[in-house]
């Protein structure tokens, strides 16, 4: 079910052509993006996305989903490393823009940039703010239980996702989302009615509301050692940990004296809890290896000890028996 905000407002003037200026690095700001780049009267005069990255273990350069996306789209394209560099704001500023849209950046704009666009910049935050401020919150409703999310179009201001409301959609959560999953869903959501929010905005057909404190929280960005799990997490935590911190960083255990890190790529829902101690490892009569924690027991489906190769968990047991042994048990 999607709830709609009021876009309600006095109509002002009838815009018929938009200069519109994108802000966005990752996957959620695509659908929303391309939108734009299909409307009719919408000019988009640049392309704002972070610069190239060295990742994973070859240091190889990775540009941005919107690079990719804005360079296969025939449009200005400025990739930056760091947008509060007086130069790119002094070049950006100059591209006479009426209004901007942001999603999925990964970096604060600086004030001097907000006020550059005629109309500000509207952001696309995917949560229910002011729940969830920050660079995480997707991850973060999951792993809260949150029972609904949706998405937050506001007026950006010079704090971190607070300023006023122009727009809110809402959808349910059943309460076995995976991030990827979710993420894709929130981003068709936000591009249903972005051209809708930006014009009505542009005209003074919508007002803003201030969010206010109430139930204000912050997700941070995520850090490797966010994914760890140890003996004394739940199972139920454990099991939230790993749909929300999908793709990265994933969830992991350490097995003092017998493996370094052990990845857990995939992992079913906990079954009932056993008289096993917290923080050991078995197999079941069907062959699966269990992971047992506080109020339940993890199938273990697939995994990748440090320095090893993905495999199932009878696999893994195979090859390191002493997992299962008796005093065998997960790092705290």
């Amino acid at each position: 079910m999607v709830q709609r905000g009021d876009a309600s407002a006095p109509r002002g003037r009838t815009v018929t052509d938009l200069r519109l200026l994108l802000f966005g690095s990752g996957t959620f700001a695509i659908p929303s993006f391309v939108a734009m780049a299909a409307a009719n009267g919408i000019d988009i005069v640049g392309v704002i996305t972070t610069a190239p990255h060295r990742a994973g273990r070859t240091g190889l350069l990775r540009r941005t989903p919107v690079a990719l996306w804005a360079e296969g789209a025939h449009l200005p394209l400025l990739e930056v490393e760091r947008i509060r560099d007086s130069a790119v704001v002094a070049r950006i500023a100059a591209l006479n823009t009426d209004i901007g849209l942001l999603a999925d950046f990964g970096q604060i704009v600086p004030s001097a940039l907000l006020l550059a666009p005629r109309h500000g910049i509207l952001n696309l935050h995917p949560s229910l703010l002011p729940r969830h401020r920050g660079a995480s919150p997707i991850p973060a409703a999951i792993l809260s239980g949150d029972t609904e999310t949706g998405v937050s179009t506001i007026a950006m201001d010079a704090g971190l996702d607070t300023g006023a409301l122009v727009r809110v959609d809402r959808v349910e959560l059943s309460g076995d989302e995976r991030a990827p999953v979710l993420e894709e869903r929130l981003a068709h959501l936000a591009a249903e009615g972005i051209e809708e929010t930006l014009r009505g905005w542009a005209e003074g057909r919508i007002a803003a509301k201030p969010q206010g404190s109430v139930g204000a929280s912050h997700a941070p960005r995520l850090r490797r050692l966010d994914g760890r799990i140890g003996a004394s997490t739940t199972a139920r935590r454990a099991w939230a940990a790993w749909r929300a911190y999908q793709p990265w960083p994933g969830i992991y255990v350490e097995i003092p004296g017998v493996l370094e890190r052990l990845r857990l790529d995939q992992i079913g829902p906990p079954l009932p809890a056993s008289d096993r101690a917290n923080g050991s490892l078995s197999l079941d009569s069907y062959g699966r290896l269990l992971l047992h924690l506080p109020g339940g027991a993890l199938p273990l489906h697939r995994v990748t000890p440090a320095g090893g190769r993905e495999m199932d968990g009878a696999a893994l047991v195979r090859g390191r028996p002493e997992i299962v042994e008796a005093h065998a048990r997960i790092a705290p």
